[in-house]
């Protein structure tokens, strides 16, 4: 019976499973035809799957009247299961029409008999129906206990087909709550979309990701909000849903402007403003136009932020009274008193209270509707009963005729009666009504007393909100100095770690050796103190990142143990390494941050000692089940640290800004840093030195263990030689030469055909020319820029051209970077300075192992 619990479940939520309307129909009609000839509890079922079809198509006196036949077929069959499923139809057409207290009734009497049947399913989705009246109703706690029991039930029984309507109104609860909880409802709704995506319910998974993304951007989380859109967007246009692909490229653009991305914000609500008029969505367009005008004012351009505000009001005077206009006209007025236009400003505000006011009077013309609605299909549900009682008496046998007319005469008169108390409530309700009305113009006078207020204050949050903006501004410049700093020195360092790999793969002279690891050594702690620099404005503005992934903790520490022999070397230090051989081969964790906590504090170590010995110890603290703790001690024979200043390395973040960068070179960032990325993995860091004797170190951090398959997999694995790349053709855009060179002679090592070009428009020159297997791609370039290059080849229609794997090279700090090349269209990233073996183990996945797994 899980088929016909899944039909009577959606029908509730019919109207976002976007089944058409002559699928519905025609299985109306089949359905229709075939009850008369069936008897018994088929018959009970096909009433009630007719009940529901008929709710879907919106036809309620249908779907009320099947319902209550099997009702009543079910009640003299005794047939509990029929009857559940009819007193559920009842419930969800008083759902339809908003008689709550009815629904809740028949959704409760449905619980009670699929308790005592033992039908664990059933009570579940009862349970989420009840939930789903009392959160109309604002009772939110209660509702959540319901959604609760039902989530439970599902979960047991893995009843998948109900379990995401079921998440997704947990996250509508708890948005509902007094104190939303963004975080909560977020899990609950991203829980609903993959059962959904499982299920195939695309377009049910891309509504879940708006949702999802609007929570985001509540919480200000515009990066991720951006991944959210993004797959909101490929689910989108896979439908062919223009007006929903327009609605994302303004979210989109909204989320780059809150960013201070105003040129990339312009690019998204270009495509927005070009959707929505393409579908003649008037009001969007007029939302498209505003949001543009606020980017220009961002950018300085008032010209353009008025044409567009003049643009949205004209198209706002051709659209009638709807939710959204009134506070459209509102931040249109709002912008023109930024700008200074008084006259301007008062026009759109008196515009704005006049749509207020109109859409309040058709919403409370709605509400009344609503109620005499509710008021009629009370008194129409209970004649149809009596109709359907009629009905079964005349299917009775006919051998008492007598005692048949007394009761068709009984009937009649209670029909009369209740005729007679129908009319007599119709008049207590319209009195009701009336009363209600009074109520609402008494409302009226004291919204109006309200909006005096709320002038003042919203003059008083104008100009708190202008402080707030001041002070993102500063450090918005701040952060932005930080990430054109990174961009100016990455790619000088790139050409240098380049140069530096290639020469000592070429077999130089003995004496030329150390001089050239001592050059990459300096190179790579560049490139650490450019990470603390910035890892250091991630931290602060939360939006450091760690990765989760298989690595052997041993390679980690020998490649410290090499890079730093030379400069212990030149300090007449002697550097000792243990490593406790009981630490598994594999833990599962982010290796990048584990070098950099190390490097961090050996350099910190390496500048205060200058003799003795320096020793780094690795072993097992604690291992719990598939959880390790792995514990580095570090010690040194140096000159010490005071207490006091031992305890300053490392509470740099409750520093100001400007002593960011001092005394980097005694002990700076790097403890600080270090400190940080071990407390947010769950570790922990211990200190202590006496002056004269030393320092030590200790570091706590736990990690997860890989299962032993997985571990002797990668085990097993051989060490890449990169000989499939022999004979593959490379196209390299960049429009440096020495990176060109760089790249050039690493690939052509390995047998590559290289094919260099300074920019995009050579770039696409050269692939009218000749076929690539991968092409290389440089983001900033003049004349033609990565992305537009990359736009441009993703529109060939040559598969061959189109579909060619593009890697992007970047050596922008932008935390946005990766995901808007994905959004262009490209397949990977890597970020300069890169090391020979993160390049070409793109290369090669691009190339060879995308290949063989499609």
């Amino acid at each position: 019976m899980d088929f016909i619990r899944f039909i009577f479940f959606i029908a509730f939520f019919s109207l976002s499973i976007g089944i058409s309307a002559n699928d519905t129909q025609k299985s109306i009609d089949s359905l229709a035809t075939s009850v008369d000839n069936l008897s018994g509890k088929e018959q009970v079922d096909a009433l009630n799957n007719l009940s529901t079809l008929y709710l879907a198509a919106r036809n309620r006196n249908q779907a009320t009247a099947a319902a209550e036949k099997a009702a009543t077929l079910s009640k003299s069959l005794n047939y509990q299961e029929g009857k559940a499923n009819a007193l559920d139809n009842q419930g969800k057409i008083y759902s339809s029409k908003k008689d709550w207290d009815n629904a809740m009734d028949m959704f409760t009497q449905s619980l009670l008999i699929r308790k005592e049947t033992g039908d664990k399913i059933g009570a579940a989705i009862s349970n989420n129906l009840i939930g789903y009246v009392l959160l109309q109703r604002q009772e939110v706690n209660p509702a959540l206990e319901k959604f609760r029991e039902a989530q439970t039930g599902m979960e047991s029984a893995n009843y998948d087909q109900g379990l995401s309507e079921v998440y997704s109104n947990m996250g509508a609860a708890y948005l509902a709550k007094a104190n939303p909880e963004y975080g909560t409802a977020i899990e609950y709704y991203q829980r609903a979309q993959q059962l959904q995506l499982k299920q195939g319910k695309y377009s049910e998974a891309a509504t879940t990701a708006l949702l999802v993304a609007d929570r985001q951007f509540k919480l200000k989380d515009y990066e991720n909000a951006m991944n959210t859109l993004g797959r909101a967007m490929e689910i989108f246009q896979g439908l062919g849903d223009p007006k929903n692909i327009a609605l994302v490229y303004h979210k989109m653009g909204e989320a780059q402007r809150l960013q201070k991305y105003h040129e990339d914000a312009n690019d998204f609500y270009d495509r927005a403003l070009q959707g929505r008029k393409a579908i003649n969505d008037l009001l969007g367009v007029a939302q498209t136009q505003y949001a543009i005008a606020l980017n220009s004012l961002s950018l300085g351009d008032r010209s353009a932020a008025e044409s567009n505000l003049v643009a949205a009001g004209n198209l706002l005077e051709q659209i009638p009274v709807q939710e959204g206009k009134p506070v459209l006209l509102q931040g249109i007025s709002d912008t023109y008193e930024k700008l200074g236009n008084a006259s301007q400003a008062l026009a759109f505000q008196k515009r704005f209270s006049l749509s207020r006011d109109s859409l309040f009077n058709v919403e409370k013309s709605t509400a009344m509707l609503e109620m005499v609605t509710k008021i009629e299909s009370q008194y129409q549900t209970q004649q149809l009963k009596t109709e359907n009682e009629k009905l079964l008496l005349s299917q009775k046998n006919g051998r008492m005729m007598r005692i048949f007319l007394t009761l068709l005469s009984a009937l009649a008169l209670a029909l009369v009666w209740m005729f007679y108390r129908s009319n007599k409530r119709k008049k207590k309700d319209n009195d009701l009504l009336q009363k209600k009305n009074e109520e609402i113009n008494t409302k009226n006078e004291e919204i109006e007393h309200k909006n005096v207020e709320l002038d003042g204050l919203n003059h008083k949050l104008v100009e708190e909100m202008a402080e707030r903006e001041s002070i993102e501004k500063s450090s918005f410049a701040r952060d932005h100095f930080l990430a054109t700093m990174s961009n100016e020195m990455r790619t000088p360092l790139n050409i240098i770690r380049g140069l530096s790999n290639l020469l000592l793969t070429q077999e130089p002279r003995e004496d030329q050796v150390e001089p050239l690891r001592t050059l990459q050594f300096s190179a790579n702690n560049l490139v650490v103190f450019i990470n603390d620099v910035l890892d250091f404005s991630k931290i602060e503005a939360g939006k450091i990142s760690f990765d989760s992934m298989p690595f052997n903790p041993k390679n980690i520490f020998e490649e410290v143990k090499d890079r730093f022999k030379l400069p212990a070397k030149d300090k007449n230090i002697s550097l000792e390494f243990s490593y406790d051989e009981k630490v598994p081969a594999k833990l599962e964790g982010d290796p990048t941050r584990l070098n950099q906590i190390i490097t961090n504090l050996i350099n910190t170590s390496l500048k205060h000692a200058d003799k003795g010995t320096m020793s780094l110890r690795v072993d097992v603290h604690e291992l719990v089940k598939n959880k390790m703790t792995l514990l580095v001690t570090m010690k040194d024979q140096g000159q010490g640290i005071d207490a006091q200043k031992l305890e300053t390395m490392f509470q740099r973040f409750s520093r100001t800004a400007e002593d960011m960068y001092d005394d980097y070179g005694n002990s700076g960032l790097g403890p600080a840093i270090a400190k940080r990325l071990v407390e947010l993995q769950n570790g922990r860091i211990e200190a202590k030195s006496v002056p004269g004797e030393g320092t030590e170190f200790k570091i706590f951090l736990p990690y997860s263990l890989v299962d032993e398959k997985r571990a002797a997999d990668n085990g097993q694995a051989e060490p890449k030689t990169y000989e499939e790349l022999a004979n593959k053709k490379i196209l390299v855009v960049e429009d440096n030469r020495i990176n060109q060179l760089v790249v050039a002679k690493m690939l052509r090592k390995l047998g590559v055909e290289v094919i260099t070009a300074d920019n995009g428009q050579e770039a696409l020159k050269e692939m009218e020319e000749a076929y690539f297997d991968l092409i290389l791609m440089d983001i900033q370039m003049p004349i033609m820029d990565g992305y537009r290059t990359t736009a441009e080849i993703r529109k060939s229609q040559d598969p061959r051209v189109r579909d060619i794997p593009i890697i992007a090279l970047t050596a922008s700090a932008y935390l946005s970077e990766k995901e808007k090349a994905r959004l262009f269209g490209m397949n990977d990233h890597v970020g300069k300075p890169f090391g020979p073996e993160d390049l070409l183990d793109k290369i090669h996945y691009h190339i060879i192992e995308a290949v063989n797994v499609s």
